[in-house]
């Protein structure tokens, strides 16, 4: 009763202070959960849950889930039934998860480098952000990094501590630090559950 009293005051806090936020119905936002919105658009699908409380979670959960939008007109798009665990997200112009994602902790997903790649004083200046796309029913395994560029095509899994960036088609397994395609998921109905 207390966390679901605490959750309910910070959706109301939230709403109250950041008029660009949309909120689908029963979304839950732990309490420590940090959204740095800069009144631009924040969109929560139902069903959301964005968890930052360890209890009943399976690995360790370093930080709680941060939220970040710090450039005019830049959007971070949560779908339906997604669960975002301890996670780093930081859009400087377009994050987008689908439905029915898992994302668990130590993930970053940023789609700026923040830096120049060519500079003679790395202290000032910023790079190109470029749109991410994590399609639908993806699952992204601990403190994997989700880079700049990068495109998730529907119902892949990406291995924990893989560092991603480009174009994966659906049904992809991506591992490894740069991530690769290793192999197709293939639709086995007998493996599936509900």
């Amino acid at each position: 009763m207390y966390y679901k009293a605490i959750r309910m005051l910070k959706k109301i806090i939230l709403l109250i202070c950041k008029s660009e936020i949309e909120y689908g119905s029963n979304a839950i936002i732990d309490w420590n959960v940090k959204i740095n919105n800069n009144r631009n658009r924040l969109i929560i699908g139902k069903n959301v849950y964005l968890r930052s409380i360890q209890k009943g979670y399976q690995a360790g959960m370093p930080f709680p889930t941060n939220l970040l939008i710090d450039v005019k007109n830049a959007t971070i798009q949560i779908g339906n039934n997604t669960r975002i665990n301890g996670a780093y997200i930081h859009a400087q112009k377009s994050i987008c998860i689908g439905e029915n994602c898992v994302i668990a902790s130590g993930v970053n997903i940023i789609d700026s480098n923040g830096h120049n790649l060519y500079s003679t004083n790395r202290t000032i200046g910023r790079d190109t952000p470029k749109d991410i796309k994590i399609g639908n029913n993806v699952w992204i395994g601990l403190n994997a990094v989700i880079l700049k560029n990068t495109n998730i095509g529907n119902n892949s899994v990406i291995s924990a501590g893989s560092v991603v960036k480009g174009d994966f088609p659906p049904n992809s397994l991506i591992v490894g630090n740069p991530g690769i395609l290793v192999k197709k998921i293939e639709k086995n109905e007998n493996r599936y559950s509900q």
